[in-house]
């Protein structure tokens, strides 16, 4: 825990020797001359102290540029200039510490990095002894299709009193973790993702 500039000037003036001559006044012109040193100690306590947030990335600001030069260009094509600094410092996070994995935990963790909770759903071949009533039936090779159910977000609907002539009659931003999930998927599997209103997401 970093010091303040004053904690440092009384402690430095109670390590002087003892005598007449090294008096521990806050009043001599030794302790002006020693106060500005302990304004530059605690500046440089303060900083390294600060240090500590700087080797993650989800609370990098001052190093949060080195971590994406390391990275390398997005392999998504985002543009980084566009994403606000929460935004960069979760990709930068996802992209750090991915280590890759098959299983649909592993899609749901790679989305919550990214700040976004998705489920996924997978079928299986159906068969006799196994199938129920109402189970839809299944033939390969629809196992290898998995859906992600992801959470719609913003959707703007066209209104006669507030949209411009130009505007789409509806329009949402499909989430980027598409992308990361893409690319992560093993290759024999297709991906199918859906877009559920916040209040279908169960």
């Amino acid at each position: 825990m970093s010091r303040s500039a004053a904690e440092i000037h009384r402690e430095a003036l109670s390590l002087l020797p003892p005598g007449m001559m090294w008096s521990r006044s806050p009043d001599t012109l030794l302790a002006a001359v020693l106060e500005p040193l302990a304004g530059l100690l605690a500046d440089l306590e303060a900083s390294a102290e600060a240090m500590m947030d700087e080797v993650d990335p989800r609370s990098a600001v001052a190093c949060l540029e080195d971590f994406e030069r390391v990275l390398g260009p997005d392999p998504c094509g985002r543009d980084l200039a566009t994403l606000s600094l929460p935004q960069r410092q979760q990709l930068a996070h996802q992209r750090w510490t991915a280590r890759g994995g098959q299983s649909p935990q592993y899609f749901i963790d790679l989305a919550a990095a990214r700040g976004v909770a998705i489920t996924i759903e997978e079928v299986h071949p159906s068969q006799a002894g196994v199938l129920c009533m109402d189970d839809e039936l299944v033939e390969p090779p629809e196992q290898f299709i998995w859906r992600v159910l992801i959470p719609l977000g913003t959707w703007d609907d066209f209104r006669v009193d507030e949209s411009a002539m130009d505007d789409r009659l509806y329009d949402f931003q499909p989430s980027d973790v598409e992308c990361d999930i893409m690319r992560a998927a093993p290759a024999h599997t297709s991906v199918v993702f859906t877009y559920l209103p916040v209040d279908e997401e169960e």
